[in-house]
């Protein structure tokens, strides 16, 4: 996973991330909750999480916790699941991002490839939707797609995800439909 922060409050939203997932994920034993491991990606803002919980239960969790106690999550801006992570090449990011496709969209859906890059100047971002886009048979709508091929590059590694639109949690939305909400 990634989860993004304030510049500057990397170790607050380490501390608040470990301390959720525990408080969170208790029941479902210590060797699992054991395995919560947060660190820093060297750019300002951006960590990386690995857990043996499924992201996608991470994000829930956290949206509801949200949902019902908005005061407890200060520093954890966006929490985006991750479902593989390679090299970067155009080759394992295409490869990557087929399997899941395959596995995860439906032949009536569609999709949108969107592109983070942090930390590489050397590849293109529509190089590599050019790659990833030719190697997905399904169909392409930049605006009402069912499926979003996320792919974040950080560096030399590159972590992709194929998602729903409410599969990243975002601290400001949840707060800010809350807001909306009660006016």
């Amino acid at each position: 996973m990634l989860l993004t922060t304030y510049r500057h409050a990397e170790r607050d939203a380490r501390d608040e991330m470990v301390t959720l997932m525990h408080e969170l994920f208790k029941d479902e034993g210590e060797a699992k909750v054991g395995l919560v491991d947060v660190w820093y990606t060297g750019i300002s803002g951006l960590l990386a999480c690995r857990s043996s919980i499924d992201p996608f239960k991470v994000v829930r969790s956290l949206r509801s916790i949200a949902m019902d106690e908005p005061w407890r999550i200060r520093y954890i801006l966006r929490l985006i699941p991750i479902e593989k992570v390679v090299n970067t090449s155009v080759e394992e990011i295409s490869d990557a991002c087929s399997e899941l496709a395959s596995l995860k969209i439906g032949k009536d859906e569609s999709f949108r490839i969107t592109v983070e890059k942090r930390m590489m100047h050397s590849l293109h971002s529509m190089e590599i939707i050019k790659a990833v886009a030719s190697r997905i048979d399904r169909r392409v709508d930049l605006t009402n797609y069912d499926w979003l091929v996320l792919i974040e590059v950080v560096g030399k590694v590159t972590g992709v995800a194929v998602l729903k639109y409410d599969d990243v949690f975002s601290s400001i939305k949840v707060k800010r439909s809350l807001a909306d909400s009660s006016v």
